[in-house]
């Protein structure tokens, strides 16, 4: 939208050209990829097959190991729940997503035991209190990069642990494809991911599975025989291809978007202390990706200054939890003071954000910022209009 600025893509992306360009062949034509009697089906198999492998090697994981679903909250419940049940356990962090984190809490109530590791001050799984646990656990859950706060957790080290022990490891990853490097073959067991937080269309996402223990996953649905059972349905070309395309331009442009959001999170900082030096930043200035920054105003209700800036699209955390009143879980799991929950918001940079528009966002947040605690600002910023 003309004059208007989006800070916002840890809750999703704007769809890339290259993406779009690549899925139009497949938005009208037949193409079902479980039809294989035909040269129309021949063709979309063929077509989802590529998708696979890109999907895989952004990873460096297994095409075998690829299972499409709706979205990566299906992808991850279907991976937690395969794991639960009477004498099943599961270890979860604190600061998980809900799609992990609630779907933990409801195998618990069908008689899993669940235990929630703590992060640090600064938004970081404790590896000592999870090592104490791997050990007995059936499945291991800690996300690579956090949707909130932008946190990079220590996946190498939790999936060595987990390979000691001889734990399945997972890892929600949504919010790393495309910001971080990721290894499956580090001692993964399973990922998901989400093509639209990667400027891929929304209505997929994905498993990645250790080709050695896609075996161990149980469908949620039942219906047919698609996908090895594991996500039974005919599977969407058009969003298959979109999917494979982003994550191949994820991995292309890997260092090269990193760069560039760095840039834009130091120029966005810069100018915002201009403005106002009373804030900090939640989380680990070191272990984060550059496209976050969650922010807290002290003295600030987050709401309060997010509806007073209608052309800026910024957030107060997980869009998942949009329309709730909780505090979020994230920052309470880092014991930050209600007051600095209260104030806290979520400013998030990507591919196509431009200097000029990190500069105008930065000026606007932190005039109202002044403007909500009485100061004096004789010249507010045109976005706060």
């Amino acid at each position: 939208m003309i004059g208007h600025i989006y800070l916002d893509h840890q809750a999703t992306t704007p769809l890339d050209p290259d993406v779009s360009e690549e899925m139009q062949q497949w938005l009208s034509r037949p193409a079902n990829p479980h039809s294989i009697e035909h040269s129309w089906g021949m063709e979309a198999e063929r077509a989802v097959a590529v998708a696979r492998e890109q999907v895989a090697s952004a990873v460096n994981g297994h095409p075998e190991g690829v299972v499409f679903t709706g979205n990566a909250t299906e992808a991850a419940n279907i991976v937690v729940r395969s794991f639960g049940g009477p004498d099943r356990r599961i270890v979860v962090s604190a600061i998980e997503h809900p799609c992990v984190s609630q779907t933990a809490k409801a195998c618990q109530q069908a008689g899993t035991t669940v235990r929630v590791v703590p992060v640090n001050p600064d938004g970081i799984v404790d590896l000592d209190v999870l090592g104490e646990h791997v050990g007995s656990a059936d499945l291991v859950s800690v996300m690579a990069v956090n949707n909130e706060i932008g946190t990079i957790q220590p996946v190498e080290s939790i999936a060595s642990l987990c390979k000691e022990a001889g734990t399945v490891f997972h890892s929600d990853a949504v919010q790393a494809l495309g910001k971080v490097p990721i290894d499956m073959s580090e001692g993964i067991g399973f990922l998901t991911l989400s093509a639209h937080k990667v400027y891929g269309p929304a209505g997929i996402g994905a498993i990645c599975a250790d080709r050695d223990r896609i075996g161990q996953l149980k469908p949620l649905m039942t219906g047919g025989g698609q996908q090895k059972g594991i996500r039974p349905g005919t599977v969407p070309v058009a969003l298959c291809v979109g999917f494979g395309k982003a994550c191949e331009l994820a991995r292309a442009h890997l260092e090269k978007e990193m760069e560039h959001c760095r840039a834009m999170s130091s120029l966005f900082l810069d100018r915002l202390r201009e403005e106002t030096t009373n804030f900090s930043i939640n989380g680990s200035l070191q272990e984060r990706v550059p496209q976050n920054l969650s922010l807290c105003f002290p003295g600030i209700v987050a709401d309060e200054l997010i509806a007073m800036l209608p052309r800026i699209a910024v957030s107060t955390g997980s869009a998942c939890s949009s329309g709730a009143i909780e505090p979020s879980r994230v920052l309470m799991a880092m014991n930050l003071p209600q007051e600095l929950i209260e104030g806290s918001i979520r400013v998030g940079f990507g591919r196509i954000t431009t200097e000029e528009e990190v500069v105008d966002a930065a000026k606007a947040i932190g005039s109202m910022v002044r403007k909500l605690r009485g100061e004096v600002d004789d010249e507010m910023n045109a976005l706060t209009s």
